[in-house]
């Protein structure tokens, strides 16, 4: 080996050192900024809990506390923006930020959840303090906070141990200040009184004194109805397990940004297997697709529904049968009376007798099948058939609402059903 290449080598060697000096700086000086922000957070800790559980004497305000916090370095206050602990935010006002104003005669009614370590052994404890919440509650007619008192002990001889409170009830929403019986007032209100929320609004602040903005509403609604889904989800699974449903779809107007100055169409799909389950679905169309939503697009059995156009292309290449019912049927007989009032009346009658029958067999008070000690009804008062007539009528099967007037026919499979309505006499 040379000189030359002997003088290389050295040279190499010493750029090796100086890299591994400056990475061995590099270590130290993180090393030296974790050790001081891990005493930053051991002091935060001991101010959070000497601000919790502490003497007052002894309590850091939220100035005090906001000081030692600035202790911190710009890298963990970008962590703590990211993801605040959940006391370290200052407390807000739900009652401004959820728009609700109360008058001040409004009933308390208390409530107060002892913790079920404090219970077992309640002459080991030491009450030091609670925790009390209130939220909006109604009963028929009346408003009144439902106000929740969590008391907080500590264990005798052991004051080291950190203080037992009973945990929070469940809520709707977190932080939100309506009871479930508010809640359900607002829903029912909405949904099967037909109610607005502007008209609610109006309600309680004439009625009770209590405003109520149709914003919080819309949001306590919203929170709502994401509960619920867990149940409006098993109905649509059962039903869609049944082999028969019936189905129709009713058109609603809505209101859409995207249509400024008027109303949408929409429609109301509703599926109803008889006895069991009723489901609902709001579409922007009746086409097709909305029957995949609804139904699935694997569902398998009988279907009742109208002629309308989406039922044969939803069951094309499915094991899916399609029954129509006798409201539609005896529309075009009616529509063709002055025409061929021989052959139309014929089948009037024939459709008139299975009304009877059903209504037999519906019992006195029109609620399920009754059993009937006489024979089957036969067509009677009517004649033969006309000897024009190339096919008769479809043998009775399922029928459903088809509107006023109308009402829900004999179902197949023993099933039975009714809707408001009566025997059509004329369409």
């Amino acid at each position: 080996m040379n000189l030359a290449d002997l003088q290389n080598q050295i040279t190499l060697l010493q750029q090796q050192v100086t890299t591994l000096q400056q990475a061995l700086e590099q270590n130290r000086q993180a090393l030296v900024q974790s050790q001081r922000e891990n005493t930053v957070l051991r002091q935060k800790l001991d101010a959070l809990a000497r601000r919790f559980f502490g003497k007052k004497s002894e309590q850091l305000s939220a100035a005090q506390l906001e000081l030692l916090l600035s202790g911190l370095g710009d890298e963990v206050i970008s962590e703590e923006k990211k993801e605040p602990p959940a006391r370290l935010a200052p407390p807000r006002s739900s009652v401004s930020s959820q728009r609700i104003r109360t008058p001040d005669h409004l009933e308390v009614v208390r409530q107060v959840i002892e913790p079920e370590l404090v219970l077992a052994q309640p002459e080991q404890w030491k009450r030091i303090g609670e925790e009390v919440s209130r939220r909006l509650d109604y009963r028929p007619g009346q408003f009144f906070w439902q106000e929740t008192v969590r008391p907080q002990y500590v264990r005798l001889g052991r004051r080291e141990l950190p203080p037992v409170i009973a945990p929070a009830p469940a809520q709707v929403a977190e932080h939100s200040l309506a009871a479930p019986g508010l809640l359900a007032q607002i829903l029912v209100g909405k949904y099967c009184d037909h109610l607005p929320y502007y008209r609610q609004e109006q309600i309680f602040q004439q009625r009770h004194g209590v405003c109520i903005s149709r914003q919080q509403m819309v949001q306590w609604t919203g929170q709502s109805v994401r509960l619920l889904s867990a149940i409006s989800d098993f109905l649509k699974k059962q039903m869609r397990q049944s082999g028969y449903v019936q189905v129709d779809e009713t058109p609603v107007r809505y209101q859409d940004s995207d249509l400024p100055g008027r109303c949408g169409q929409g429609y109301l799909w509703a599926a109803s297997v008889p006895g069991q389950t009723v489901v609902y679905e709001w579409h922007a169309s009746r086409a097709a697709r909305c029957l995949d939503s609804l139904l699935g697009p694997n569902y398998q059995g009988k279907l009742q529904c109208d002629g309308y156009s989406a039922y044969p292309a939803f069951g094309k290449n499915k094991a899916v049968e399609l029954f129509g019912c006798w409201a539609h049927a005896r529309r075009g007989f009616f529509e063709a009376q002055e025409q061929a009032p021989k052959i139309a009346g014929w089948f009037l009658h024939q459709i008139g007798s299975m009304y009877g029958w059903e209504k037999q067999l519906r019992g006195p008070d029109g609620t399920g099948l009754a059993p009937s000690p006489s024979p089957r009804p036969q067509p009677h008062g009517g004649g033969a058939a006309p000897a024009r007539l190339a096919a008769v009528a479809p043998p009775l099967s399922a029928a459903k609402s088809h509107g006023p007037g109308h009402q829900l026919r004999l179902e197949p499979m023993g099933h039975a059903a009714t809707l408001p309505g009566s025997r059509p006499s004329g369409d």
